[in-house]
């Protein structure tokens, strides 16, 4: 698999939605995800990112593999080189927009 490419075989069930993907995305250019809304993309994004680490599967960035259910490893989102814009505010209310700059850093 070549270091520009993006593996990811992923299965998370919710009470009323299922996401199986099964997909290698090329990182070299643009790479556009797009459905409808409650379609998954945002899900599929915190998948990517780090932040679901419940999705049963395995995310592989070329040979360094993120997240393998079936051996239990997961890289944690602090240390993918993954950044994700919110639909909505995740701030931390108990700090000031300074505060939550700061801790971005």
């Amino acid at each position: 698999m070549s270091a520009k490419s993006l593996r990811i075989k992923a299965h998370l069930a919710f009470p009323d939605f299922l996401l199986d993907v099964d997909e290698t995305l090329p990182l070299g250019g643009i790479l556009a995800l797009f459905g409808p809304s409650g379609g998954g993309k945002s899900t599929l994004l915190r998948i990517i990112a780090g932040l679901e680490e419940s999705a049963e599967g395995e995310v592989m960035f070329g040979d360094a593999a993120w997240a393998r259910s079936e051996t239990g490893s997961f890289l944690p989102a602090h240390q993918r080189p993954v950044g994700m814009v919110f639909q909505d505010a995740r701030l931390f209310t108990h700090l000031s927009v300074e505060g939550n700059l700061r801790f971005a850093l």
